[in-house]
């Protein structure tokens, strides 16, 4: 028996040969039914997530062992619009996590701190990715991008995202280098002094690109 296959909640058939394995069904739906100003947004098999470990599992199996797939789509500029709000507010809640490890730090807590921090620097770790993985999705340059700031005076400042994305790195490299001297007062320093406006930076980066791709109505 096929694997029944539905795009976003509507069966659809005719698309699926017997001998599929679930990597050629895939391939025919990115080829058959995802428009050129599409992109698949999420896939479950059997009610699970089709992860990218489940994917590199699953791909080389018949369809006939699994019962149903479903396949979402979304409309490009949406879908990266709405990637880069989600990071914007993961940045605005990690900073709980930020004073949660700054304490930890000023109380003696020191392995504490450093469990709390790898989250909170995989966090950002995932928002440099995901600007990234929207830069390729929208065919668009890093470079080419620009943001604004109010300036002291109330004028709209053009800001580059490159250079913003340069400002992370080099207070992330700080980091790398207060954790290698083993240095957490100095870490608790560039969390405090430096993270609390960068990730202020951050969000309001990400919101505004977010508008650009695709602006709320």
């Amino acid at each position: 028996m096929n694997m029944k296959l539905r795009l976003n909640d509507k069966e659809i058939e005719g698309v699926l040969e017997k001998d599929f394995t679930l990597a050629n069904a895939l391939q025919a739906i990115q080829e058959e039914y995802v428009g050129a100003n599409e992109v698949i947004a999420g896939a479950w098999v059997d009610g699970e997530p089709l992860t990218a470990e489940r994917l590199s599992k699953w791909k080389d199996r018949s369809i006939e062992d699994f019962d149903e797939a479903h396949i979402a789509t979304e409309v490009r500029n949406v879908f990266a619009s709405n990637g880069l709000r989600i990071i914007a507010e993961k940045l605005s809640e990690s900073e709980g996590e930020r004073e949660q490890i700054a304490e930890h730090i000023c109380q003696g807590r020191g392995q504490e701190a450093i469990t709390i921090l790898q989250s909170y620097l995989q966090l950002w770790n995932t928002a440099q990715q995901t600007l990234g993985s929207v830069c390729r999705l929208m065919e668009i340059e890093l470079e080419s991008l620009e943001v604004f700031d109010q300036e002291n005076n109330g004028g709209p400042k053009a800001v580059p995202v490159i250079e913003r994305v340069g400002q992370l790195t080099e207070q992330l490299e700080q980091i790398r280098g207060a954790l290698e001297a083993g240095d957490l007062v100095l870490l608790g320093d560039i969390l405090d002094y430096e993270f609390g406006d960068l990730t202020r930076q951050w969000e309001d980066m990400l919101k505004q690109l977010a508008a650009q791709f695709s602006p709320v109505e």
